[in-house]
């Protein structure tokens, strides 16, 4: 008797660090809701060594340029040879419609989740994520139970030397500060160097990480805090995931990774704009503390009392002196 031919799902995941994040579970219950199936799922280039790592999908390929007419053709011809039976676009965006488009009439099941609003279309990052719940029912999926946990991306490299604190010169309790890339949104280069210096005469080594763009950012503040350990731009997902979870805190502010460093157990303070969408994601231990205008008016030790009233470091009148165990 023939064997039963293997199902095929595809799912794209393109637009971003934090959607990405915040979308763990749904792969956890597509992966659930087809035990037997070859998943593969189309992501941005920067996720691919991470989603490489996950226990959900069984190939991982990056979107191509779909604005290129020869490339577009030849991926879509591509993917039909796949005989995809079910895709789930949990993007939402440009590059899911567009395929979506390509494939034509006789395209597989499709399922795509509901695009939220665009509060800020200008910026480089923002919180508003695609409605998955309702793209889950209408595939007949149940809504996922639990919060976003990303422990299992250190699992194959936890003995790795590049996944310790000590491969980046870090040694005894230290804070993760991770500005975001939206200058409009971001907690000032002073007010970090400031709380850089308070943690560092605490005896908490001050570590900033975060995207390449962010260097000249990390020098700004470098320049008034000489101990702080600048790593923008030198870790992947993996390895600040393994920094995050090792962590006594951490402080950000519109950054896409800080939704990473939560989903591991890091908990902190997020400062931002008070008319701006909610960042802090729902169920965490974390501090959202606003601004009316401008991110400069919180100061640092207000964000050092909040981190002390978080049970994450413990304080006595003359300063803080240690960090709280987790």
């Amino acid at each position: 008797m023939l064997g039963l031919r293997q199902t095929n799902i595809l799912v794209i995941k393109t637009d971003g660090l934090a959607a990405f994040v915040a979308a763990e579970p749904v792969f956890d219950v597509i992966r659930q809701s087809h035990p037997k199936a070859r998943i593969s799922l189309l992501t941005a280039p920067d996720l691919q060594r991470v989603a490489r790592t996950s226990p959900y999908f069984d190939q991982v390929a990056a979107m191509p340029n779909l604005r290129d007419a020869e490339s577009r053709k030849a991926f879509v011809k591509q993917l039909k040879s796949s005989k995809f039976e079910r895709i789930y676009d949990l993007a939402a965006d440009d590059a899911g419609r567009k395929l979506y488009a390509a494939m034509g009439m006789f395209r597989p099941k499709w399922f795509s989740a509901t695009a939220a609003p665009r509060k800020n279309s200008k910026a480089k990052f923002t919180t508003d994520l695609p409605n998955l719940d309702q793209m889950l029912a209408g595939a007949g999926l149940d809504a996922p139970a639990r919060l976003p946990d990303f422990r299992w991306a250190m699992a194959t490299r936890k003995d790795s030397a590049n996944m310790q604190p000590s491969w980046y010169g870090i040694s005894g309790q230290f804070g993760l500060l991770l500005p975001g890339e939206n200058l409009n949104h971001r907690w000032p280069a002073s007010s970090y160097a400031e709380f850089a210096n308070m943690m560092a005469q605490a005896g908490f080594m001050p570590v900033l990480a975060g995207p390449k763009g962010l260097h000249h950012f990390g020098d700004e503040i470098a320049h008034d805090a000489p101990q702080l350990v600048d790593l923008t731009g030198k870790t992947d997902h993996l390895q600040l995931a393994a920094l995050a979870q090792e962590a006594a805190f951490f402080v950000s502010d519109d950054a896409a990774e800080m939704h990473l460093a939560v989903s591991v157990g890091c908990q902190g303070v997020l400062t931002a704009n008070a008319n701006a969408p909610p960042a802090a994601p729902v169920g965490r231990h974390v501090v959202r503390l606003t601004a009316a205008d401008d991110l400069g008016a919180i100061e640092p030790e207000f964000i050092w009392r909040t981190l002390s009233n978080m049970g994450l470091i413990v304080t006595q009148a003359d300063g803080p002196i240690s960090a709280q165990a987790r």
